[in-house]
């Protein structure tokens, strides 16, 4: 083995090759998966629900959790990071998990006192 030394400043030079990134294994949760600049999308879409547009017209909201694997440069090192998992609403909201489970609290408090079980 070649006896390089550690610098006195304890970094070492690293040459500059590309790092291709394996996913990680996919969350039990997701059903299906595309590949991402830097990483590796999870996701599972539950339903595509009509809600009333502009003008009365239906517009399809997408319901789905998704979750993102991902490798970037933070402080001169390489992290691997799993951002999520999120819930998103069409584009109209995107929650973490304990967000969404309080606006399905909320809109099943209101729908419980709107039919009459409140």
């Amino acid at each position: 083995m070649d006896d390089q030394r550690t610098p006195a400043d304890g970094t070492a030079q690293v040459a500059d090759d590309t790092l291709r990134v394996i996913r990680w294994d996919a969350p039990a949760w997701a059903s299906q998966g595309l590949e991402v600049e830097g990483g590796w999308l999870h996701a599972h879409e539950a339903a595509t629900v009509p809600l009333e547009g502009d003008e009365g017209a239906e517009r399809p909201c997408p319901v789905r959790l998704e979750c993102t694997d991902l490798a970037y440069a933070e402080r001169g090192e390489t992290v691997l990071r799993r951002f999520g998992p999120r819930v998103f609403i069409g584009d109209i909201a995107q929650l973490s998990l304990p967000e969404a489970r309080r606006l399905v609290s909320a809109l099943t408090e209101l729908l419980d006192r709107a039919e009459g079980g409140a």
